[in-house]
This record gives C-alpha cells, sequence and structure tokens, in this order.
C-alpha cells in the first residue's frame, strides 16, 4: 500500500509518487493542479490493474530544461540544454509494476539517448517487495529521491558526491533487490546483490560484471509518523573494483543521512565515506564527503519562492589509485531561489563559489529554466 500524507502537505508542497521504485519522486505542484496531479498518480484501486480486466493502467511524467551559465573559471559559459527525461509507471497486474527512466542528453557530436533506470517488481506486501532491474543505487539518499528530471529537485545540480558521470560512487545498479517498510516499525529496508561498476567506474555494470565478484547494497531508514517528514537512515555497499582488466581495489561504501522534510521546510545532511584497500599492496584509503543542504518555503503571498542554501566538501585521498589523476578535494558553497512561477514550471537562480583541487576558486552563476509534463496513461 501507498503511503498517505495529510492534506495541507499535499495543497500546499508536494505529492510523492507511491512506489518505492519510482524512488519516492517528489512532485511539486501549485494547488490548482493537485485534482490533476492526485488523478494521474495517486494509488486508485481500478478495475484495469487486475488481468483480463482492461489492461494495464500506465502513467508518465517527461521532464526538461535550459540552463544559462556565466563563470570567472575556464568553463563553457552560455546556454546549455538539459536532459530530457521521460518517466513511466505501468501497473501490471494487482502485485506486478514496471518503471522505466530514459534520458535524452545533449553533447558536444550530437545526442545520447540511455536507459537511466528500468525495474520490474513484484510486490508481495508493504513488507516485502522483490524486483530485478537496473535502479539508483540506494547508497545516497539523493541518490534515490531526486532523479535525472531536475524539476523533481529545489537546486539546480546534484550534490557533487552523487553527480551523474562521476566515479565517486556508483550512482546506478543493475541486480536484484528486496524492499519493504515494516508497517509496525517505522522501518524501511532495502537490500540487493548485483554486478558491481563498468570498467569505466563511472557507469553501471549493464553488460555484466567487470569481475567474478558481485556488489552488495543494504540501506534502512527510519521514518517515525509521530515526526512527520523526518528520517535518518544510511547504508553499506560492497565491491571489488576492476579496470583495464586488472582487479584494482575492494570497495567498501558506507552512508548516513538525516532529513526533515515539512510543509516549509528542506533539511538534509549527508555523509559518505569511500574506502579502497589495494589489492597489490596493503594500502588503505579513505576519501569522506558530506554536505547539508536547507530550503525555506516562504509564507504567504511569496510562497512561490523557494530560497535555498548548502555547502559541499570533499576529502579525496590523495593514495587513492582509483581516483588519483580523476578526482580532487571540493568545496563549494551554493546559495539560489526556486520560483514555481507555474504549477509545473521552475526558474531557478543559483551562485556557486567552488574550489577544486589547489586551484583558486570559482564563481559562477546559474538560471535554469525547468518544467515536468503529465502524461495521462490508460488502463
Amino acid at each position: 500500500m501507498a503511503p498517505t500524507y495529510p492534506p495541507v502537505y499535499l495543497r500546499h508542497r508536494t505529492y510523492r509518487v507511491s512506489h518505492q521504485i519510482a524512488g519516492h519522486v517528489i512532485i511539486r505542484i501549485r494547488p490548482i493542479l493537485l485534482g490533476i496531479a492526485f488523478a494521474l498518480y495517486a494509488p486508485v484501486t481500478v478495475t484495469g490493474q487486475t488481468p483480463g480486466a482492461g489492461g494495464p493502467a500506465f502513467q508518465a511524467f517527461i521532464f526538461g530544461d535550459v540552463l544559462y551559465q556565466a563563470s570567472d573559471a575556464d568553463a563553457s559559459d552560455g546556454f546549455k540544454l538539459g536532459q530530457t527525461v521521460a518517466h513511466g509507471n505501468a501497473t501490471l497486474s494487482e502485485n506486478l509494476v514496471f518503471f522505466g527512466e530514459v534520458s535524452i542528453t545533449a553533447r558536444s557530436s550530437g545526442y545520447s539517448l540511455a536507459m537511466e533506470r528500468a525495474i520490474l517488481r513484484y510486490e508481495f506486501s508493504d513488507p516485502l517487495k522483490i524486483s530485478a532491474g537496473r535502479y539508483h543505487t540506494p547508497i545516497s539518499y539523493w541518490n534515490t529521491e531526486f532523479h535525472h528530471g531536475l524539476w523533481l529537485q529545489g537546486s539546480v545540480a546534484r550534490p557533487e558526491a552523487i553527480r551523474f558521470g562521476s566515479r565517486y560512487v556508483p550512482v546506478h545498479f543493475v541486480g536484484a533487490m528486496v524492499e519493504g517498510n515494516l508497517t509496525d516499525f517505522p522501518l524501511f529496508y532495502a537490500a540487493g546483490v548485483g554486478n558491481g561498476r563498468s570498467e569505466s567506474l563511472a557507469g553501471g555494470g549493464d553488460a555484466g560484471d567487470a569481475n567474478g565478484q558481485r556488489a552488495a547494497i543494504v540501506s534502512a531508514s527510519l521514518r517515525p509518523r509521530s515526526l512527520f517528514g523526518f528520517r535518518v537512515g544510511g547504508a553499506i555497499y560492497i565491491d571489488r573494483i576492476t579496470e583495464g582488466g586488472v582487479d584494482l581495489v575492494n570497495e567498501r561504501i558506507a552512508s548516513a543521512h538525516v532529513v526533515w522534510d515539512r510543509v516549509n521546510v528542506e533539511a538534509i545532511a549527508e555523509f559518505i565515506y569511500v574506502s579502497h584497500d589495494e589489492l597489490a599492496t596493503d594500502v588503505t584509503t579513505s576519501s569522506p564527503s558530506w554536505y547539508a543542504h536547507l530550503g525555506y518555503r516562504l509564507p504567504g503571498s511569496l510562497r512561490s519562492m523557494t530560497p535555498y542554501a548548502r555547502y559541499e566538501d570533499i576529502d579525496i585521498d590523495a593514495q587513492d589509485i582509483v581516483f588519483t589523476g580523476v578526482l580532487e578535494d571540493y568545496e563549494a558553497a551554493i546559495v539560489g531561489v526556486r520560483w514555481d512561477f507555474e504549477g509545473f514550471a521552475a526558474l531557478k537562480g543559483e551562485y556557486r563559489g567552488e574550489k577544486i583541487g589547489d586551484t583558486d576558486r570559482a564563481n559562477s552563476w546559474f538560471v535554469q529554466a525547468s518544467f515536468a509534463i503529465p502524461v495521462a496513461g490508460g488502463g
């Protein structure tokens, strides 16, 4: 069963897609469009969800964004077309659900099409759901809560630690998961086994595991009903990294998060610790990171405005053979404001002060227009 939320929460801030395989996607809506979004995404018992009674039920969203960047660093300033992303959720039967996510990304030589997520899940009950496919690795709260459609998140970009295309942590995971929520005790859990990183390290093991050792992931979070919007949790990821046909390190990643996500306040703090045991030597390296994000939706006539701030820090171990020459220490201070000027469109303005490695601090300014298009499904 999907969680229920107080009407005031739905009316003033968000409606969350009911299926966990969609990562509890946050859909921000204005009150006038609540009825539309609820009709599209609320869990409703209909004959179309039963085999032989009208066919599968399907719902979808299309996301897109355009970004303007100006920086005093050596960067490619100007306009940039962001990802165009489609989320599709199909109820195939009373217990069987499919979720897919496809992206089109602008490149210097054209456009690339990618399957970001493809998950088939069988729901025995709230405490037990089994699935297989391609996921966003549940090693990070942000990685599973906010996906490729940038309209879904408050800021212009993800935290650097879980940026798509970075090799710091594996953001995609191909395998099988068991997950659920224990209703008598507010514990949400997920455990999975699958392919580790591909040999490119920044990618998932879509074409098979790079070595004979499977990756494993376990995550859990507590979400007390008496503290609506609060959650605390963490995860552990274990794998072996292979590059160029050579086994390099045993990898262990641990993370922890604390979140307070209420009607007008979004506070997120997350810590990630990446440890590598080099197989050819006795060297063990550790590269920790953390970020803290705070957003506040203004009251009254300014409720469409959400100022936010975030601080990020990544400390890369200089002896780490996986990261050396590719990743450097990173520090950023970010402030911005999101303006939901229409129900399914938002404008974000952001300043970012970044320091990468030993370089001087760079100042960058961003303006991003993002949107979502609800697509009615059939059943």
